[in-house]
């Protein structure tokens, strides 16, 4: 037996920890025990118990063969791949958004999604429904609340025919939160849309700065979302997006200090976004974004220390990242992005860019050679991605990212960098948790 090549092991004071990334598992050993590990490991003979041996092989922490493990994973991959019993859309209800963000990496029109999409659509879902177990929806723009309309409409439309075929059906969010009002948050609750993703860049005059009205108002964006979050925290689950940059990441903590005095602590979470200057050959605000950036390093590192502070006021929990089978939407060929005007990609980040349109929804069968692109993605061709061992919860990370040289490095899950902090953190929080009882 030998030591999983995805073990991460820390040491705090006489206590010895292993985090598995493959199996999720966190084991506490001695210090003593830590040691008789090691020998065995070098085929020293040791005093090892039974029960640990067992525990370590259940964990994958012990394995007989490290390239095993590589095979199961690469299995795990192609199956989740290749899932037939799920499908996942993300629709662009609207391409327009009623914000003129200064980093936004998509190229915007005024587009609602049209009736002809919404139908062609519908036809498509028809066709799969019989072999499904599950269909979920993120709902996207632009702002996709600018086509509520559409959203409404063809969500009950999602609700009934799941229902008619036995299938689950949910969806979630993204929004700028500006148009969140109660009587939207009851239309999209009763239609299972149970998560929202809401940005809010810092402070008001932060935010106000980083998330404009298109119109040019100089009335600021921020007061508004605040006072729309006081009531969609009673119909959604809320998460705060906070994108930040080398100007703003130090004032993150006086927003999560204003919502506090809103009443909001518990009631949502807040996490950050590194904003990434984008430029895939179209005219978009984020292509001439790159002086503000920060690398993925100095982000992971900012990252932690924002999760300290976010759970002392109660908008974050301490989590170890749980193993996946594939990265996202993007490589999955049971998966796919709707543009409001029917034609489909496979990346969020493609939204708008016709250089990479894969087809249209009226003729969805017949994608064209970009589509391979996406589905040829494989972390395990990447000697880099092999050799790490946050690969089972990243699995390549962001294939956007991975297959652009310039954006290379940014392709990486932040726990590769800061796995010793996050996993300290969780690790004090269990401490504390049972040391209240």
């Amino acid at each position: 037996m030998q030591p999983s090549p995805f073990n991460v092991s820390i040491r705090r004071g006489d206590k010895h920890y292993i985090f598995n990334t493959f199996s999720g598992k966190l084991l506490q050993i001695s210090h003593k025990d830590s040691e008789a590990l090691d020998q065995y490991c070098n085929g020293i003979e040791a005093q090892i118990s039974p029960e640990l041996l067992l525990k370590l092989v259940v964990y994958r922490m012990l394995v007989a063969d490290g390239e095993e493990e590589y095979a199961l994973l690469q299995k795990r991959y192609q199956s989740s791949q290749q899932n037939p019993r799920h499908y996942a859309a993300t629709i662009v209800t609207s391409l327009g958004c009623n914000f003129d963000c200064p980093y936004c990496y998509e190229a915007k029109s005024p587009s609602i999604l049209t009736k002809e999409t919404q139908i062609a659509f519908l036809q498509l879902l028809d066709e799969k429904l019989p072999t499904l177990n599950s269909f979920s929806v993120t709902w996207f723009g632009g702002e996709p609340l600018l086509g509520k309309n559409a959203l409404l409409a063809l969500s009950d439309q999602f609700i009934h025919r799941c229902e008619s075929a036995n299938v689950d059906y949910s969806a979630t969010l993204i929004t700028n939160g500006y148009l969140l009002d109660e009587k939207t948050c009851l239309q999209l609750r009763e239609r299972n849309v149970y998560r929202a993703q809401v940005g809010l860049d810092g402070p008001p005059e932060i935010h106000n700065r980083m998330r404009p009205l298109a119109s040019g108002s100089g009335s600021g964006t921020f007061d508004r979302i605040i006072e729309n979050l006081r009531h969609a925290v009673e119909y959604l689950k809320i998460s705060i997006r906070v994108n930040i940059d080398r100007h703003n990441f130090a004032r993150a903590e006086d927003l999560l200090k204003i919502l506090e005095a809103n009443g909001l602590s518990g009631k949502l979470m807040v996490y950050l976004g590194r904003l990434v200057s984008i430029d895939d050959g179209i005219p978009t605000p984020s292509a001439a974004y790159h002086s503000c950036c920060l690398t993925n390093q100095e982000f992971a590192q900012i990252e932690s220390a924002f999760m300290d502070t976010a759970r002392r006021y109660k908008f974050a929990e301490s989590w170890l990242p749980k193993s996946v089978g594939t990265p996202c939407t993007a490589v999955r060929t049971n998966e796919i992005v709707l543009g409001s005007k029917g034609e489909l990609y496979k990346c969020w980040d493609s939204v708008g860019n016709p250089l990479e349109v894969i087809g249209h929804i009226s003729d969805y069968n017949n994608c064209n050679t970009r589509l391979q692109k996406w589905l040829k993605y494989n972390p395990f061709t990447d000697a880099e991605c092999r050799s790490c061992f946050a690969l089972p919860v990243c699995m390549g990370g962001c294939a956007h990212y991975a297959m652009n040289p310039s954006h290379y490095d940014n392709r990486c899950d932040t726990f590769r960098y800061n796995h010793r902090e996050r996993i300290l953190a969780y690790i004090e929080a269990q401490e504390q948790k049972a040391a209240s009882g």
